[in-house]
């Protein structure tokens, strides 16, 4: 008997003869879904984009996962460097180090700032790290022990070289408290038996030194492993533990730019959805317009109603018509919605048609669309929940026409 009620319902929604303002009504209804599901596809891709975009610019800037021993110092770094490198997926690997320190003027009594210093292999950074491509004056595979000329950012930025100082502190730590004595070190040149020399990137707030004239400020070292894609970190970064392990090498953690930017991207799911649900009240508003439109139809065919339920028909089959009927005005809402908003996705995206000023964006430089399967589905889903849901109240009185009422009041 369902095909009776699909047809009965196809028949409903196609008839010419008359009821032209509930074929309004339900056109109305089918753009308004439309729309709503327009706006979803377009919301959902734009977040996904933009979310995707800043974890590849994070990951660019810095290795896929790093690795850290709970003791805080790796011993025999070359040999781990040398497992880390063979587990499959790994595609690089490079010994890295991090500081805080201070720059100050060295002729001048100006307090000094905050600067991180980061000791990298300057053989080996460039494989993990793309942020070695603004190195300034020169490529990172330069870089050596108390030969790198004086370095500039930008005419604000503090210059690293005869005019800047860098302190390496000394620190002797208590229970108390740490009771530091910074030892000032000019950068460019070579002081007592270490190399000094440094560079900065375009950010203006970081140095880079080579490992070797960086070790005495560092107080912990770890390796930084990189792989294909982001999405293999969770099978990569397992997988290089489990070597380190095998090799008698316990103690060791990994994390990457996930774990420490947990926030962030936390907060970026939460205004997806919430956006989401902001823009999901226009299929909501259509919610109304289908309930109207079927509302009228009942009354306009309230005597074919009790034809049928005379005939034999049952109040479920005549419930069901209606419910059909709200389905096949969401269904067809949605796949319009859908031709609309997917191909514009996919264009946009490819073509990049949308651009964004560089002087508010400095790493992306247009709007990007990204479609994934499981949100379509759940646009898809939203709409025909809420269409079939809005004509639950008109499937019920049509299911209630009293037969000898309805064939007596005409």
């Amino acid at each position: 008997m369902r095909g009776f009620e699909a047809y009965i319902a196809q028949r409903y929604l196609r008839t010419r003869r008359k009821g032209a303002f509930v074929r309004v009504m339900v056109g109305f209804a089918r753009w308004g879904i439309a729309l709503g599901v327009f706006a979803l596809v377009i919301t959902l891709a734009l977040m996904n984009g933009f979310r995707e975009e800043i974890q590849a610019n994070l990951f660019s800037a810095t290795a896929h996962f790093t690795i850290q021993h709970l003791s805080g110092e790796i011993r025999d770094t070359p040999a781990t460097l040398a497992q880390v490198r063979k587990v499959p997926g790994v595609v690089a690997a490079s010994p890295i180090r991090f500081e805080k320190g201070l720059l100050k003027p060295a002729r001048s009594s100006a307090p000094p700032e905050a600067v991180a210093a980061k000791a990298v292999d300057p053989a080996s950074a460039g494989l993990t790290s793309s942020i070695f491509q603004s190195l300034r004056p020169g490529p990172i595979a330069a870089l050596k022990e108390g030969r790198w000329p004086s370095a500039r950012t930008s005419p604000t930025a503090w210059t690293c070289g005869w005019a800047t100082t860098w302190p390496s502190p000394s620190c002797a730590w208590t229970w108390a408290s740490p009771a530091c004595s910074p030892r000032w070190w000019p950068c460019g040149w070579r002081a007592s038996s270490r190399a000094t020399s440094a560079s900065t990137t375009a950010t203006g707030s970081s140095c880079t030194w080579p490992t070797p004239a960086a070790s005495p400020a560092a107080r912990r070292g770890d390796d930084r492993g990189a792989h294909r894609g982001v999405d293999q970190i969770d099978t990569v970064k397992p997988a290089v533990l489990a070597a380190l392990r095998a090799e008698g090498r316990g103690g060791f953690v990994a994390s990457d730019l996930r774990d420490t930017n947990k926030p962030l991207f936390a907060a970026l799911r939460v205004e997806k959805w919430m956006f989401a649900a902001v823009l999901g009240l226009i299929v909501l508003v259509a919610a109304f317009n289908i309930v109207a439109s079927l509302v009228l139809l009942v009354t306009e065919k309230r005597r074919d109603l009790g034809v049928l339920l005379a005939l034999g028909a049952t109040p479920t089959q005549v419930r069901r018509l209606f419910e059909l009927q709200g389905l096949r005005i969401g269904a067809v809402g949605t796949l319009w919605g859908l031709g609309l908003s997917v191909p514009f996705c996919l264009v946009a995206d490819r073509f990049r048609l949308v651009k964004l000023p560089s002087a508010v964006y400095d790493f992306i430089t247009y709007v990007p669309f990204r479609l994934h399967l499981p949100d379509l589905v759940v646009v898809v889903a939203f709409p025909m929940l809420v269409a079939w849901w809005a004509s639950r109240y008109p499937a019920r009185r049509a299911a209630g026409v009293d037969p000898v009422d309805a064939l007596r009041a005409q």
